[in-house]
This record gives structure tokens, sequence and C-alpha cells, in this order.
């Protein structure tokens, strides 16, 4: 039976907050690095919605629009003597609502944004191929927030990484809604009760898979088989077919980005995730800053919402994994132990994110006031640090911990 979606749009969902809150924060530092290196931006929300709930809280569009807006805001404060600024292209890919869309973003500057009224899949390629033909070193970044999952495009994002001169992705990764229709083409019985698992879940328009090769040119691959099989054979359950398939989708999409992490949503602690926000870059600054931004959407999401408001004695990540300073410094060391020559502090940090996962945020790792565990191992003489400039303006040695304009870091293991 069809899912009824006449009140899909009326009311914000917790969860949708804590998604756009993710995408509008990292918007911001995106926007300001990308713009700075003077080429032009292309975004694309995929799948735009009306651009405003019913009750009034903004959509993905304008969240969007409101973090390019303090972007160029801060543009003009870094220089105040003018100069050109970076052109940046918003379009938006709708559907269902796009009249709504439209009259929700009329009040934008003209020409800063174009809505695309119609399917996904038949307008991104056109979409994508005009804006290169009017720009040369172009960047991308797509917001891919799909009403179900048949729409994702393996192909399409791999494609992306070469085509432009920087591209990134902030897919909402539907992982249950994969797994359910694998086990149905695969004609495996799908043990779990689904009105437990997708109640809540933003499926506008559930994905109803034909075939095996669908399947295959969603995931990229047919990685995926065997774990379903292992499901049907009562080897994992469908919480840890879930695990798996997402952590060998991550792995699928490093073979064109570098740096792949996710963020598990879930609404109670223990329960499995609704889906899960996969962001894919090439660079570690990018990398960093998402990981940061996880770290503290992780903190909304597991205090505010799952924990309604407790503290918990110990940092939770967003699998509810309680992480202490003796399991980061453990799996810090392992990575030193790798590092044998001098490495930007970025890109540390950022291959520590992408193989241990998002287990903290920088302050933990190094550029706390405090007690952060690079810190520290530069005190007990375990690492070795290079910083430019060395010295400060008084004279005294540099002792800063975080790279940015004008400041770098190298280290390396003792």
């Amino acid at each position: 039976m069809p899912k009824d979606n006449r009140n899909f749009f009326k009311q914000k969902k917790i969860w949708s907050e804590v998604k756009d809150e993710l995408l509008g924060c990292y918007l911001v530092p995106y926007f300001n690095k990308v713009m700075s290196m003077g080429n032009p931006i292309v975004y694309v929300d995929c799948f735009s919605g009306k651009g405003k709930f019913d009750d009034g809280n903004n959509g993905s569009p304008l969240t969007a629009l409101e973090s390019l807006d303090r972007s160029i805001m801060q543009w003009h404060t870094a220089h105040p003597r003018g100069g050109v600024m970076p052109q940046v292209d918003m379009r938006f890919i709708e559907l269902n609502h796009a009249n709504d869309l439209k009259a929700n973003l009329a009040s934008q500057p003209a020409g800063r944004c174009v809505v695309i009224d119609g399917k996904f899949e038949d307008n991104i390629i056109p979409l994508l191929q005009a804006a290169i033909n009017k720009h040369s070193n172009l960047n991308v970044f797509l917001y891919v927030d799909p009403y179900g999952v048949k729409v994702l495009n393996a192909a399409l994002f791999d494609a992306l990484s070469v085509a432009f001169n920087t591209a990134e992705l902030l897919i909402n990764l539907n992982s249950f809604g994969f797994i359910r229709e694998a086990c149905r083409v695969m004609k495996i019985v799908f043990r779990e009760k689904e009105d437990e698992i997708f109640s809540d879940i933003e499926e506008y328009d559930s994905s109803v898979m034909d075939s095996i090769d669908e399947l295959n040119a969603i995931a990229g691959g047919s990685y995926w088989q065997a774990i379903i099989s292992d499901y049907g054979q009562r080897k994992i359950d469908c919480y840890q077919a879930e695990k798996e398939f997402a952590r060998q989708y991550k792995i699928r999409l490093r073979q064109k980005y570098a740096y792949v992490l996710d963020m598990p949503i879930r609404l109670k602690a223990g329960q499995h995730p609704k889906y899960r926000m996969v962001h894919a870059t090439n660079h570690p600054d990018g990398c960093t800053l998402m990981a940061d931004n996880i770290a503290k959407r992780t903190d909304r999401l597991v205090i505010e919402i799952q924990s309604a408001g407790q503290l918990s004695l110990l940092p939770q990540t967003a699998d509810n994994e309680m992480i202490d300073d003796s399991l980061l410094e453990c799996r810090v060391r392992d990575l030193l132990s790798r590092t044998t020559e001098f490495t930007r502090l970025n890109k540390f940090l950022a291959d520590f994110y992408n193989e241990y996962g998002v287990l903290c945020d920088l302050s933990r790792l190094s550029s706390g006031r405090s007690g952060s565990i690079l810190k520290t191992f530069e005190k007990s003489g375990e690492i070795q640090v290079v910083r430019k400039p060395a010295v400060t303006e008084k004279g005294k040695p540099s002792k800063f911990w975080q790279e940015s304009k004008g400041n770098t870091l190298m280290l390396k293991r003792s």
C-alpha cells in the first residue's frame, strides 16, 4: 500500500533539525574555504522539498542559503577594499513541490538560485554539464537527501570526483530501506517488524527495486549480496547487517573520495539508526571540519534527544559508545606508529577520523585549551612538532594546535 504523505511537510521533526544543522553548520566553513580559493561553486540540493515546513521551520534550501549569507558577510569583512567575490550558484531540484519551493525562495536576490522542476535522475547530469560549460575550475557540492534509496547512483558520484576541481557529497543513506529491498529481491525473509524500524523514518516515497543489477548500481558493487546472505542464514541480525552495509558503502566511496565519514541518526539509545548521513570529500580540511561538526551534532542527538537532557559520565559517539581518553590515546598511538614522516596536522586528524570514525571532537585530540592528547604527547616527547611561524609576534615560541590561515603545524612520531 502506498504511504500517505499528505502530512510529510506539516511539521519539522527533531531528526530533520539535526540533519539540517549538520548541513548548515558545515556549509559556512565550506563556502568560506572554497571562496577563499577564488573559484566558482555550484551547490545542488537534489531533493529540495518545499523549502519551508508548514510549521514555519526552514527546510534544507533555506538552511543552505542562510549559510551562504553568513559566508558572504565574512568574505566582505575579509575584503574591506572590495574585490571580485567568486560566483556561487544555488540549484534546487524538486519534483513534487516545485511551486511551493519557488514561493518560499521568492525573496532571494535575483539570479542567486534556480528551482528545477522535475526528477533528480533526469536533471542532474544536464545541470552539471551546463555548469562545467559555464565555468572552469568549478567546485561542486551535492546534498543528496532522497525520499528513498532507488535514485542513489554510485557511477554518478564517482564521475563527480574527476569532472570537477573539487567535489563533496552529503548523502542521506536509508540503509535499512536498502536492506529491506535487497531481501525482497534475493527472496530472503525480512524478519524484522517493519512498523518498528520504519515508523519514524523519513520515507516520503518507499523505494521498490526490481533487480540485483539495480541494487548493484545503488551500492556501487555486489558486496551487499554476501551481507544479505548472512542475514538470511541468521549469521547476523538486521542491525549487524545494516552496520556492515554502511561500513562497506563507505569503503566503496573511498575508491574515489579519500575521506568518508558517517553519522547514524537514532532517536533512542540502543535503537536502530533511522538512517545515516554520509559525507565524502578528497580534502583533509573538509574531513576535519565535518568530523568536528558531527561530534557537536552528536552531543545534541545523544544528550538532548536520546537522553532527554541527562548528561553521561563519559562522552558518547552517535553509536552510543563510551570513549575514554585511554582508548583515544591507543588509537592516536596506532596512527602515529605509521607516521614516520612529517605530516600536516589536518591530514593526520583527517586520517584519524577516516580510519576510526568520529570518536570525539577536535578539542580532545588537539585544539582544546588544556589536556588534549596531542598536546600531552608533545610535552612527553612522543611526537616531534614543527610550527610555522615558529615564534609569535612577541618573539615567544608558538604553541598553537589548530591550523589556520598563516599557521601550519607538522608532526611525526619521535
